[in-house]
């Protein structure tokens, strides 16, 4: 807060809620606000690379950048320009994709416990480690600490009420010991010890009956004495209040205040009030003094959460000697520097997903000379594509203008030769209006080519908002059939955060390209693919469901496994059941032949006590691009447990995805890739949340599908 400085003692004001989740959410820098945050693609987009150099270069980007912006003095995405930028990130966000109705599904990078893991902890290594060893450039948070993916609002059956009493502020998440660890502490604990992150975030919900940021086994059993977290922890913002206004945890908010401390929430995030860009008082600032007072907490618990806090502003060399820190010498040139913008427009190319390709005959790449025509309600989207969690966008006073951002029909018009006819067909998304169905119908008619964009926006899902079902809303599969009805060579975009359910299409003689939030520089990417410029395509991080999803899972249920009559969830548990498309499903516009010819089944047959620190097997898979055109594959490792104890859960399992590698190969060339399994490989989580080896036979596939 501006208002945080205590000057007696040197310290000087410091802002801890800057957001980072795929660029920096500030107000642009230079005069009159000319110089702008380079703006990735949504991390559900980023998922979908399969890509670590990206995800790592992006926090490398970020981190930067957000240095610069500091030292200008920019403040966060407020038309104030308040409060002065600080350096940790209230970002990434490695909750799970738990269920596709979650209103968040876009800030996250999958439904894998280790993809997540992976993003976290090259998002953090790029954001948080410089050119100077001595200092973190940056502070990555992670967040939301743990279990968050509910927004709101539910009934106590799981049945979407708008005036349910549960949703992220009142939710308690019963979970067992084995999800906790096989699932919503993975990602996490990954990014804390590998990536070494220096920030976490505690959560709204409360987690086994103890609301986050009073979770003393999350903050210190876990966090601190189990994975060595050396970092600082904040509450998400109002997260204190909700121990005593929503859970009623405590009797009242000295009492919230007393356990948020003692159990290791270091700092608070409080609410702001109305039409103010900075908090101006808190519960912990109210209530720390009488919490010790009435011996809720020790004034030793106090001095804990003050050194973790400082303790992270020594560690950027906020109180340091500057002449020789380069971090305090960054040029604000860098910010969306040609550099920055090459990683970002690369990184957008690798994140589109084909879905299909016609039904026979493929429809990609279409051609640029013929006439195309461009329809759907996103087909003017600006803002729409870029997600949620963005700064200033475009140059200027203004900061809510996106006339910078490039739409989808702005970008056909600059890529093909041919006539271009546009039409929206429905005014918004979730309109149910047919009255512009006629023009859409005759511009298709009057064209050789359809490119129909469609899906959702901040209306359908967002914070706070979850959604009732998962199928197009209003009257946009009308819309694409009306369409598909007129003109054979129809190519369908969708453009969303979770997953939407399109049963009728597929199979279809369409080619669907899945694009998510696909960001700033979505539209250029799409059309670079569409019209066959480009052919890096990506892999679903996520599985596509058909429309029937809501029907078999309760939003409530936090459990993993298949139990109660409820089925598994994610291709974990649920494989390819239930799914359009699954997860790590993709096409391209070349062919790719994989092969093992030294593949021995007996390879990994056995493994004893002995050899468990030290032995190891290498599956050598060969990748041939054996189509006419460049392109990228992703190949995939996956173990499957086949004859464990039933009494373990880890028997459910149907997949687990161990390793990963993206190969760009020119036409008619080959490579390999190497897949190391150990013991450590196959480890698997029992019923107590332990990692453990559990004897059986464990079936290894190796696939790009």
């Amino acid at each position: 807060s501006p208002k945080g400085s205590i000057p007696r003692l040197g310290i000087p004001e410091y802002d801890w809620g800057a957001n980072c989740v795929h660029g920096v959410q500030s107000r642009c820098g230079g005069k009159d606000y000319s110089t702008c945050p380079t703006s990735f693609p949504d991390p559900n987009f980023l998922g979908a690379t399969y890509n670590q150099t990206i995800w790592k270069g992006m926090g490398g980007v970020i981190g930067t950048e957000l240095r610069a912006l500091w030292l200008e003095g920019v403040g966060e995405a407020h038309e104030s320009n308040l409060p002065h930028l600080g350096l940790d990130c209230w970002s990434p966000n490695i909750n799970i994709v738990r269920d596709p109705r979650w209103g968040r599904n876009m800030e996250t990078p999958s439904e894998d416990p280790m993809i997540n893991g992976m993003y976290g902890e090259m998002y953090t290594i790029g954001l948080q480690n410089g050119s100077d060893p001595r200092f973190l450039q940056a502070v990555v948070t992670l967040k939301h600490y743990d279990a968050n993916s509910l927004e709101g609002s539910w009934d106590e059956n799981g049945k979407f009420d708008k005036k349910g009493n549960i949703n992220r502020h009142t939710v308690n998440a019963e979970i067992s010991n084995y999800d906790l660890a096989s699932t919503y502490f993975a990602a996490f604990r990954r990014t804390v010890e590998k990536g070494k992150a220096a920030g976490v975030m505690c959560s709204y919900n409360a987690v086994n009956g103890v609301p986050s940021c009073a979770n003393k086994f999350l903050l210190k059993d876990v966090l601190r004495d189990t994975w060595n977290f050396d970092g600082y922890v904040t509450s998400d913002s109002g997260a204190v209040s909700d121990i005593f206004h929503n859970h009623h945890y405590c009797e009242n908010m000295t009492c919230a205040v007393g356990k948020a401390i003692s159990a290791g929430c270091d700092i608070e995030s409080a609410p702001w009030p109305p039409n103010h860009p900075w908090g101006t008082g808190s519960p912990y600032i109210n209530d720390s003094a009488s919490a010790i007072d009435d011996g809720l907490m020790k004034l030793s618990d106090l001095d804990l959460a003050l050194k973790h806090a400082l303790m992270i502003r020594f560690r950027l060399g906020l109180f340091d000697p500057i002449d020789d820190q380069p971090y305090w010498h960054v040029d604000p040139s860098v910010v969306r520097s040609k550099e920055h913008v090459a990683l970002a427009t690369d990184a957008t190319l690798q994140g589109l997903v084909l879905l299909q390709n016609g039904d026979k005959d493929p429809i990609l790449p279409l051609e640029a000379e013929r006439t195309t025509a461009v329809v759907g309600p996103l087909a003017t989207a600006k803002n729409t594509l870029l997600g949620n969690y963005i700064g200033q966008i475009c140059p200027g006073q203004d900061m809510s203008t996106f006339d910078c951002v490039t739409s989808p029909l702005e970008a056909v018009n600059a890529t093909v030769g041919g006539q271009v006819l546009y039409s929206a067909g429905l005014d918004s998304v979730t309109s149910t209006s047919t009255a512009g169905f006629q023009d859409a119908i005759t511009q298709a008619k009057n064209s050789d080519q359809v490119i129909l964009f469609l899906g959702l926006d901040g209306t359908v899902e967002r914070e706070g908002q979850d959604r009732d079902q998962i199928g197009l809303p209003g009257a946009q599969m009308d819309l694409a059939k009306a369409i598909m009805g007129v003109n054979n060579n129809v190519v369908i975009v969708l453009i969303n955060g979770g997953v939407v359910a399109i049963d009728d299409l597929k199979g279809s003689h369409t080619a669907i390209v899945e694009a998510f939030y696909p960001g700033f520089y979505g539209a250029d990417a799409l059309t670079k693919s569409i019209f066959g410029k480009s052919n890096r395509w990506g892999k679903l991080a996520v599985s596509i469901y058909s429309s029937d999803f809501t029907s078999h899972y309760n939003m409530l249920d936090f459990n993993m496994p298949p139990h109660d009559g409820y089925p598994g969830r994610t291709y974990r548990y649920a494989g390819t059941d239930g799914t359009l498309w699954s997860f790590g499903y993709g096409l391209s516009l070349t062919e790719f032949e994989l092969s093992m010819s030294s593949f021995n089944s007996s390879a990994g047959k056995v493994w004893d006590n002995r050899d468990f620190e030290k032995d190891s097997k290498t599956f050598t898979v060969e990748v041939k691009n054996t189509g006419s055109r460049e392109g990228d594959d992703v190949v995939m490792g996956f173990f499957t447990p086949l004859d464990l104890d039933k009494s373990e859960p880890a028997s459910s399992l149907k997949y687990e995805l161990f390793h990963f590698d993206r190969v760009s190969l020119p036409a008619g060339d080959f490579t390999t890739v190497q897949f190391e399994v150990t013991p450590e490989t196959l480890m698997v989580y029992d019923k107590n949340g332990d990692g453990v080896s559990l004897p059986g036979r464990y079936r290894l596939s190796f696939t790009d599908q």
